[in-house]
Formats: structure tokens, C-alpha cells, sequence
């Protein structure tokens, strides 16, 4: 019986988690893709040294946390702006499934 109600969760986020890589992809693209490549196989390079989001996505230390935790606070050379949990939540799963 706990097996089948822990599958029965685990199919349940499956939807949501698709929704938040799709919802994050297209924040990505909104706000990030002026400076970052975002894009696994990207149609354009940037400057500068920026990063991409592969390269974030494949740093032994980038885990859903850590990028949580970036998102959250101000950057150095970014933008000033303002994402809310759920925004967060979607580009840290667009990033990580870039891996």
C-alpha cells in the first residue's frame, strides 16, 4: 500500500515538473537570453565570459538549492529583479535538466 501511494505522488509532480521546466525555458529565454546562452544547443554565442546555463547546469556544485539560493539574492553583474518562489522554482528546473 505505501509503495503504490508513493508511486501515486511521484506520477501526480510529474505533471508539475514539466510544467515548471516549460515555465522556466521560457523565463530563460525572456530574461536571461540577452547575456546567457541558454540553450543546450544554443543558435548564438555571448561575450564577456558569461556563463551558460550547460555549463551552470554541469558545475560539480550546482544543485537545486544552490541555484535557489543565487536566484534569490542580488547578482553582481545582473540585473536588479525580482522572482517570485514559483519563477525560481521553474528556471532552477529549466537549468538542472540541462545536465
Amino acid at each position: 500500500m505505501r509503495k503504490m501511494m508513493a508511486m501515486m505522488v511521484m506520477l501526480l509532480s510529474l505533471p508539475a515538473a514539466a510544467q515548471d521546466y516549460r515555465g522556466g525555458r521560457v523565463l530563460a529565454e525572456r530574461w536571461c537570453m540577452a547575456c546567457h546562452i541558454v540553450e543546450r544547443e544554443p543558435r548564438s554565442a555571448t561575450a564577456d565570459g558569461v556563463p551558460t546555463f550547460p555549463a551552470i547546469a554541469a558545475k560539480p556544485g550546482t544543485t537545486a538549492a544552490s541555484l535557489d539560493s543565487y536566484l534569490s539574492t542580488g547578482h553582481t553583474r545582473m540585473p536588479d529583479f525580482q522572482l517570485s518562489r514559483g519563477e525560481r522554482n521553474a528556471l532552477v528546473s529549466y537549468i538542472l535538466s540541462l545536465r
